[in-house]
């Protein structure tokens, strides 16, 4: 899909990238959890913008974890960074296991602001199968799970967005979601950045401002907040220990605890 420049207006504004919807895996050996669901086939040609139109379905979510050596029915549970169409279109397909959500994201589901409704951050179906989960877990506010994972709440992009913290052997890793959903947007100073096919494309680097807002962020001073608390969540406040759900060159990664 087209990348609406970097900096959310002014910044490479004619530059054109693979924007990916992905997912996360995070296996320790005993369970397999799934940060978000991504895409379906059905939401597809809703998402089109003038001549760039999305790819990409059920069936990549199916075939990374056949991948892994897993089906659906391996996956243990379920983290939402948020519920926007674009992050748990498949959440119909675990319906059975844990998923953790924030209350203020299904607050927000079930009643969205009128530039929320404008743009479709909500489709219907999603609250039809929320509604039907046997393991909701709801989560008020931060919260660190049996299993070492960490959960904080990340206002900015939705009331109820939520950074994933993940131990690994090689150190904290941050998930972001979409606050920000480019870990760019966090170091807006690097000059350049990986694609999808594991090449790098030379950006303009932003110096004039500590972070780089991108087109739906709709809370500059909770996205700042949630920007700075991230930064001392990671291993190091690196750009390698953050992973935003749109990062082009994260199309399905693992991580082992």
């Amino acid at each position: 899909m087209p990348k609406p420049s970097l900096a959310g207006g002014d910044v490479d504004e004619d530059l054109l990238i693979e924007f990916p919807f992905t997912c996360f895996l995070l296996r320790n050996g005993e369970e397999n959890i799934l940060v978000d669901t991504g895409m379906k086939e059905s939401y597809l040609e809703q998402m089109a913008i003038g001549e760039c139109h999305p790819t990409g379905s059920t069936q990549f979510l199916l075939e990374g974890l056949k991948e892994e050596g897993l089906t659906i029915a391996d996956i243990t549970s379920v983290i939402y960074t948020h519920l926007h169409y674009d992050h748990c279109a498949n959440g119909e397909l675990f319906l059975d296991i844990p998923n953790y959500i924030q209350k203020a994201e299904i607050e927000n589901m079930k009643n969205p602001y009128d530039f929320q409704i404008a743009r479709n951050d909500y489709f219907p179906d999603t609250r039809k199968w929320v509604e039907r989960l046997k393991k909701l877990i709801l989560v008020n506010g931060n919260v660190k799970l049996a299993n070492g994972i960490e959960l904080y709440l990340s206002r900015g992009h939705s009331l109820g967005g939520q950074t994933v913290v993940v131990p690994t052997a090689k150190g904290r890793y941050v998930l972001t979601g979409d606050t920000p959903n480019l870990s760019w947007s966090l170091f807006p100073y690097q000059d350049e950045m990986l694609l999808a096919d594991g090449s790098k494309i030379t950006v303009t680097p932003v110096t004039i401002t500590r972070f780089a807002l991108h087109n739906y962020i709709t809370d500059q001073f909770s996205a700042y907040d949630t920007f700075y608390m991230q930064l001392g969540l990671a291993q190091n406040p690196e750009p390698e220990y953050f992973l935003g759900s749109h990062d082009p060159g994260n199309i399905f990664i693992k991580y082992w605890g």
